[in-house]
């Protein structure tokens, strides 16, 4: 994909391999435009006092480097000069500030103070970045949450950001988007350094930094500079604020309600005379300052986040008269699938139409069902025929706390604990019958529990050599419950065999039945509950030397992320269900099945389709990501800089805690393979590549004062971890699916239920089972699991404008090759008959259910 960028960015400025630190560059001339060498630069931070210095070279260029972000006043003096002291100089993490200084001939004792400008040109690096201030966050309109990833739509090349989860999956209300055409897992946040990613949902952070807790953002989108890997599409750097020598605080409050908004769609004066309630509360307040002046610093928050939000719609619910089986005036012929062929054909309608038999199952679940509450014309219309609505209620609390130390002159440490505890309730819109939730999504309770620390450092070992470090820690726990939970309904009240674990509370509640045409009824939520406690941990390791024209940098990162659930949501979920699509009551040959004759399949107890899934071993995922970078920015001359870097990466195979360290399907003989059991090996031959090698170069030229050309190209290795898709297949977990044997035959009824396929007593112990025929799979294959990479290349053209404005227009390009995708092996050939016996397993081996298997689909 290619994005064409055109920005006004007036806080857009270079970007520098020191992630969360960043760096001052410049040139210091007399009058006539020669070099100054030897003058010495001093910076001093405003607010904590911590000052770097260093001295210019023979050319008079001199960079500082490994500076935390805040503004600073920076003074260059020497013999012969009057010295000269540039104010309110900000900088900018993974940002290199550009500071030239010029000298007047004269005494030391003649002070000169300038202002510096609050944007400058970046002519040393050619990454694209967008940086996101403290002033940008507070001021600009942000989203009902108050998320500082909204900002990132102004991002060149970001598709808008959407909630594309769960309210009850992500509390913290992360964004998802794509960057200039890459894949949104690809993304990677981190803040203060740690590692910020929903290992699950990768495409999300796990933790979302309050807005008012932020002194900035760095949103680098293309060739990265080789500190940061891990990422293809955006790394995103967030750095929250510090304490100062000077006491500062923050009350706030953002209040909305229903009185501030316009209806639904739906939601009209008729059926609705009063507005739904509509409140989100977002109040808190920070608080920081110095514990010992110029030494050790605190700064700490709370952000408190209450929502009831009023949700709904029009749903379609079957008549008085359908309920009843009277079928009259419908226009649909309902067919009895106990005549004709097996294929459909040569069938008999009912021959009464009025009175189509009701199972008795099917009666206890109509009994629950709500009546339709809309007309037209005083008529029950056959669709849109009901409105419900209810109040969704979130809690949410983030607690912050970072603590900075000057430690020496030369070494800074700081640490940072976060938290963030939430309770999320969504409520069912057919009351008994539950169906859909009247929510973003969780029928029921749902409780988040987050936690990030990070500790780093810097030390100055001398004035060209540095070397900083950090180590980060994220846990997230979740647990969550529908408000059917702890009855077996399935089984024990509408008495239908193979549906929930009568030895296991977590399987209970009622089944979904989705019958086409109509609302959903029963528990639809196949993924809920869930209990989940993931982690992650994060260290990187850098070290920077500046000789003459060269500033070369080196260094390791290393991620870890660990995944543990309890999740059975692998086909139709824990409580069992049962599809009605029409076809069992239709002829083959004639009309098209519609809603009617869905809802007559319903009646009579005959599903074409049906599953469910159980868990049996707790899925676990523990995977390492590791990295190790050199690079060079080489100053050529004063116009022209090269940066050139080599980024080595390296992604062991995924392992798993208990029973066996991994699991792949062998296609040839339908058996699952089990690493470390029966003599079989841990990898069960399956390779990653230790050849992802990512290179990283690029051109600035300085044309003049007021304009540079940039150009770069890098490669970057796809990071998504394997636990999101081999979270957890057979034997952990057996998702069944059960289908007709075409789209005419019914697979079962309600009284004969869902078949058992296994497997609470399966044998593992000789590390090798078959997988029974209806069992759900996804697999890599043997031999080497090729990883993908994303090769990206850009040339930017940047004018500085007045009134400190900055133009760029650029061409940006992304290319993925080998990216992960699913491959269905077992999908149906083309053709006329059955889809199962189209099957091409299910041929060889009697496996009807899908198999996918993890391939690189593209390149």
């Amino acid at each position: 994909m290619f994005v064409l960028g055109f920005a006004f960015l007036g806080f857009a400025q270079r970007s520098d391999a020191q992630v969360l630190l960043g760096s001052v560059s410049g040139t210091v001339t007399d009058q006539s435009g020669a070099g100054v060498p030897k003058a010495h630069v001093t910076i001093v931070n405003k607010a904590t006092n911590i000052q770097k210095e260093a001295d210019t070279d023979e050319s008079g260029h001199y960079t500082i480097t490994d500076i935390r972000p805040g503004t600073y006043d920076l003074t260059v003096k020497t013999s012969g000069f009057k010295p000269l002291t540039q104010t309110n100089l900000t900088v900018a993490a993974n940002v290199v500030t550009t500071a030239d200084v010029s000298l007047q001939v004269g005494a030391v004792s003649e002070q000169v103070t300038v202002e510096a400008s609050t944007v400058t040109l970046q002519t040393e690096k050619t990454d694209v970045h967008t940086e996101l201030t403290e002033k940008a966050i507070l001021e600009m309109p942000l989203n009902q949450y108050r998320n500082f990833q909204t900002l990132i739509n102004l991002v060149p090349g970001a598709t808008p950001g959407v909630f594309q989860n769960a309210i009850a999956d992500t509390p913290e209300r992360g964004l998802s988007t794509n960057i200039n055409g890459t894949n949104r897992n690809n993304n990677n946040t981190r803040v203060d350094g740690a590692a910020d990613v929903f290992v699950w949902l990768p495409h999300h952070a796990v933790y979302i930094p309050p807005a008012e807790t932020i002194q900035e953002v760095n949103i680098s989108t293309n060739n990265f500079d080789p500190e940061q890997g891990m990422t293809g599409g955006a790394a995103v750097t967030v750095i929250t604020k510090s304490g100062t020598n000077q006491f500062h605080g923050s009350l706030f409050e953002y209040h909305q309600d229903q009185a501030l908004r316009a209806r639904q769609f739906f939601e009209t004066k008729a059926n609705s005379p009063r507005k739904g309630k509509s409140i989100l509360n977002d109040m808190g307040g920070t608080f920081g300052g110095p514990i010992f002046k110029d030494k050790l610093f605190f700064f700490g928050s709370w952000d408190g986040t209450f929502e009831r939000d009023n949700r709904g719609g029009l749903q379609t619910l079957p008549t008085a008269a359908l309920r009843a089986g009277n079928f009259a005036g419908t226009g649909t012929i309902i067919y009895n699938p106990s005549t004709g062929n097996a294929d459909g054909t040569g069938r008999t309608p009912f021959a009464n139409q009025t009175a189509i038999p009701i199972d008795s199952i099917a009666a206890q679940i109509i009994a629950l069902i709500p009546p339709t509450n809309v007309t037209v014309n005083g008529v029950t219309p056959e669709t849109s025929n009901f409105f419900s609505s209810a109040t969704q209620s979130l809690n949410r609390n983030n607690f912050d706390g970072k603590v900075d130390w000057n430690r020496t002159s030369k070494h800074t440490i700081f640490a940072k604990y976060s938290a963030m505890k939430s309770v999320f309730h969504g409520k069912p819109s057919l009351g008994q019958a539950i169906g859909d939730c009247n929510c973003d999504g969780g029928l029921g309770d749902f409780h988040s529990f987050v936690q990030l620390v990070t500790v780093g450092h810097t030390l100055t070992l001398s004035p060209t050599l540095v070397v900083d470090g950090n180590v980060g820690f994220t846990r997230m726990s979740e647990y969550g419950k529908t408000p059917d939970f702890g009855t077996n309904i399935g089984l024990d009240v509408l008495g239908i065999p193979g549906t929930n674990n009568p030895s296991d509370i977590r399987d209970s509640g009622m089944p979904f039945f989705f019958v086409n045409g109509y609302a959903d009824l029963g528990n639809p939520e196949g993924w809920n509950p869930a209990y989940r406690n993931d982690w992650s941990f994060t260290s990187s390791h850098n070290v920077r030397w500046s000789h003459g024209k060269h500033q070369v940098s080196a260094g390791t990162d290393i991620i870890h992320h660990h995944l543990n659930h309890w999740q059975p949501e692998l086909g139709s979920g824990p409580r069992g269900e049962f599809d009605f699509n029409g076809g069992v009551t239709a002829l083959n040959g004639g009309a098209n099945p519609n809603q009617f004759n869905s809802w007559a399949q319903f009646l009579l107890g005959a599903q074409d389709n049906m599953g469910r899934s159980e868990q049996f071993i707790k899925a676990t995922a523990k995977e390492w990501q590791f990295g190790w970078f050199v690079g060079d920015r080489y100053r050529i001359t004063n116009k022209l800089t090269a940066t050139l870097g080599l980024r080595y990466e390296y992604y062991p195979l995924m392992t798993r805690d208990g029973a066996f360290s991994f699991d792949r399907y062998d296609i040839a003989t339908n058996e699952v393979l089990l690493g470390s059991i029966g003599g079989n090996s841990a990898h069960l031959g399956v390779t990653t590549s230790k050849k992802l090698f990512a290179p990283r170069i690029g051109l600035a030229y300085q044309i003049n004062d007021k304009t540079v050309v940039r150009s770069g190209f890098g490669i970057t290795v796809d990071p998504l971890p394997l636990a999101r898709p081999l979270r957890g297949f057979y034997p952990l977990t057996v998702g069944s699916n059960f289908s007709g044997v075409n789209s005419f035959a019914s697979a079962g009824t309600f009284s004969s239920g869902i078949p058992i396929i296994c497997c609470s007593n399966i044998d593992i112990s000789s590390g090798t089972i078959t997988l029974p025929g209806q069992a759900l799979e996804r697999t890599t294959g043997p031999g080497e699991l090729k990883r993908g990479y994303i090769e990206s290349w850009n040339l930017i053209v940047e004018r500085k404008l007045p009134a400190d404005f900055l133009v760029s227009v650029g061409y940006v390009g992304t290319q993925t090759v080998h990216q992960f995708a699913d491959l269905n092996i077992n999908a149906a050939l083309p053709g006329p008959g059955s889809s199962a016996l189209g099957q091409p397993l299910n041929c060889a081996v009697a496996n009807a259910a899908r198999t996918a298997c993890i391939t690189p689909a593209f390149g």
